[in-house]
């Protein structure tokens, strides 16, 4: 008897769980139909219109300690008057998200997306836009090479009809997503469901042949606002396109220059060597070229030169390729922690971080273009230490060039040169006022080019027109 209802309770759980799901998500957009009419509500006692809803998304996790930059144009976004959400599936830690970018907290969403009830909602569009749904399946089709039997099956596509209906319950006026993986996908669905613009922020990963569903060209041609980090991404993006592309605008990662205080006086000079002040901060992953630094500082230590390095950032415990790299960084480095001259400090705040940028003479930056394409466009972090008035010694990798000139803002080496790299840190080592006059360009140009009041603005205007021209030209209210 207490076995035959065990089985019978076992047998039920995932129709239990289902359903949970299920009321779940129900509840979910029970609760955005009911935000949405209270804004719009509000406009109407204020006698107003109401603001722009623009719903962005980004990863499935939301904050990523490695994602201050989409932190950072979501929050300007959201501070230009905009009704911004942020919509996720799982929430992290609060202390990942950046602490200038703290207005997004109470902005996040959280969606509830699984394969059953992503069917359920198929077949509610299905019902009520069947040609829509259609299109879009066989548009998709083309676009990954797999059939629209597969794409019907696929849980990424099903869990994007659901995202569409949390858009609806929203009432979004514009959506707006990062990178070319599921989120990108939801956005566009939800998209071509809702007749409603979309825009993506491109940075390097349209180049890797890691998602099936992809699309990047189909997106690209489907987008009204593509926000290109550099010249040469968008350059890249163009070519996978096969020509121009009317809502490319090229915009770089902007750093909010007034929070990173100006450099204190350089201080009388000190009886002996002093040790020069080296900082990194990045991921613990092969793009960042880490190892260069190491082989680097081994020669630096070997020609006698007095060093203090810190290494602010740690490997994404989820890829085990990351976590074998810092594996093998840890055993290079051991010679240089033991000397004193190397510290690891693991992942550090945003206020971690600023006091490191204010304590280092130079900022390392030795990435690396990886043999698959993958690679940074503009760092965040080497526009955090220009804005600090950091030196900046890196590589030509990516983007780089395109924010520091050789020369004049810091000094660019060839990538995987552990050499040049190492001539580059003694030559400053050398010449402190010349590091330091490099260190005051750098943030000259931060303020001049790569601050949010220069960069934002123009992402913003073009938000606004991708929604007029989309609502001038939208015969319907797109499908409920």
């Amino acid at each position: 008897m207490i076995r035959e209802l065990a089985w019978q309770v076992r047998s039920r759980l995932p129709r239990l769980a289902g359903l949970g799901l299920r009321l779940l998500h129900a509840r979910m957009l029970a609760g955005l139909r009911l935000e949405a009419a209270w804004a719009q509500a509000q406009a109407a006692c204020r006698r107003s219109p109401p603001p722009l809803r623009v719903a962005v998304t980004a990863c499935w996790r939301f904050p990523i300690y490695s994602q201050t930059f989409v932190q950072q144009e979501a929050a300007a976004l959201a501070a230009s008057g905009v009704e911004l959400r942020f919509f996720h599936e799982e929430t992290g830690p609060r202390a990942e998200l950046a602490h200038p970018c703290r207005i997004l907290w109470p902005l996040r969403r959280r969606l509830v997306l699984d394969r059953e009830t992503g069917a359920c909602d198929l077949a509610h569009f299905e019902r009520r836009a069947p040609e829509r749904v259609r299109r879009l399946l066989e548009r998709l089709a083309r676009a990954t090479g797999l059939s629209t039997q597969a794409l019907r099956g696929h849980e990424h596509v099903l869990c994007a009809f659901s995202f569409a209906r949390a858009m609806r319950a929203w009432r979004a006026d514009y959506l707006h997503s990062y990178f070319f993986y599921e989120q990108s996908l939801f956005v566009w669905i939800a998209a071509q469901l809702l007749e409603r613009p979309r825009g993506v922020s491109c940075y390097a990963d349209h180049l890797l042949q890691d998602y099936p569903l992809k699309a990047v060209a189909r997106q690209l041609a489907d987008s009204a606002v593509i926000v290109a980090t550099s010249r040469r991404i968008a350059d890249e993006l163009e070519a996978l396109h096969g020509g121009p592309l009317p809502g490319l605008l090229v915009k770089p990662n902007a750093v909010d220059t007034r929070s990173f205080p100006p450099r204190p006086a350089a201080a009388p000079p000190a009886a002996g060597p002093q040790p020069l002040r080296l900082l990194t901060v990045s991921r613990l992953d092969p793009k960042k070229g880490l190892e260069h630094l190491l082989d680097a500082l081994l020669h630096l230590q070997a020609r006698g030169l007095p060093l203090r390095v810190h290494l602010a950032g740690e490997a994404d415990r989820g890829q085990p390729e990351a976590r074998a790299y810092e594996a093998a960084l840890r055993v290079q480095a051991a010679p240089l922690e033991a000397a004193g001259v190397l510290r690891f400090l693991g992942r550090c705040d945003s206020h971690q971080v600023r006091a490191e940028l204010q304590a280092a003479d130079v900022f390392v930056a030795p990435f690396v273009e990886l043999a698959n394409g993958d690679k940074d466009g503009i760092p965040t972090a080497v526009l955090e230490a220009m804005a600090a008035g950091c030196a900046i010694v890196a590589t030509d990798a990516g983007s780089i060039p395109e924010i520091v000139a050789d020369g004049r803002e810091g000094l660019l080496v060839p990538q995987r040169d552990p050499a040049a790299l190492a001539d580059a840190l003694a030559a400053l080592a050398a010449d402190p006022a010349r590091a330091r006059a490099l260190g005051q360009a750098a943030r000259a140009r931060a303020q001049r080019e790569f601050d949010i009041a220069v960069c934002e603005q123009p992402f913003h205007a073009a938000v606004q027109a991708a929604v007029r021209t989309a609502a001038a030209a939208r015969p319907s209210t797109g499908a409920r």
